[in-house]
């Protein structure tokens, strides 16, 4: 009996050693940033996504100024079973109403598949580049690995609100 048992448990323990890692997001950086737009892609929702480049992290906070211009988000990184492997991620940004950008339908997200390799370091913002988009609340960045949750963080958007840029920003580009 005794052998039986010691047999279940080597068979169980060398499951679990041999079991794959699973895919998750890390943050990594968080706050406000500064970026130029390269290119910009409409969704069927009449939401604009910019293509960014030239990205560099101002301000490491959870408040942003509810003011045109303003660029907050964060730099994440993608783990994974294998480095290297190819992960399908979908990146989700919840509003704190409902938005209705001119000529476009209702939404209180927005939501993009993005496809990146595990152990590599990307980049989500979110631009208020449009009265429409000034809404105060929280808004909540959140990835998904089909329907499993991997991260969450939460920006505050205050009207008035005022943050301390650094005196030097640091400045990253995206791998590929």
């Amino acid at each position: 009996m005794i052998f039986r048992w010691l047999a279940l448990a080597v068979v169980l323990f060398a499951g679990t050693a041999n079991a794959r890692e699973p895919i998750g997001v890390e943050i990594v950086q968080y706050g406000l940033f500064r970026s130029d737009i390269v290119g910009k892609q409409p969704d069927a929702g009449g939401v604009i996504h910019n293509v960014v480049g030239n990205i560099c992290h101002v301000a490491t906070t959870d408040i942003v100024p509810m003011r045109i211009g303003v660029h907050f988000g964060l730099r994440y990184r993608v783990t994974g079973p294998v480095a290297g492997e190819r992960v399908r991620l979908r990146r989700v940004i919840r509003y704190p109403a409902v938005m209705t950008p001119p000529g476009g339908r209702p939404a209180s997200l927005v939501s993009n598949a993005v496809e990146l390799r595990a152990g590599t370091t990307s980049y989500a913002e979110y631009a208020l580049e449009q009265p429409w988009e000034l809404v105060a609340g929280t808004w909540t960045f959140q990835f998904f690995e089909r329907d499993r949750k991997l991260a969450e963080f939460s920006f505050t958007v205050i009207e008035g609100a005022a943050v301390s840029e650094a005196a030097e920003p640091t400045c990253f580009q995206l791998s590929s």
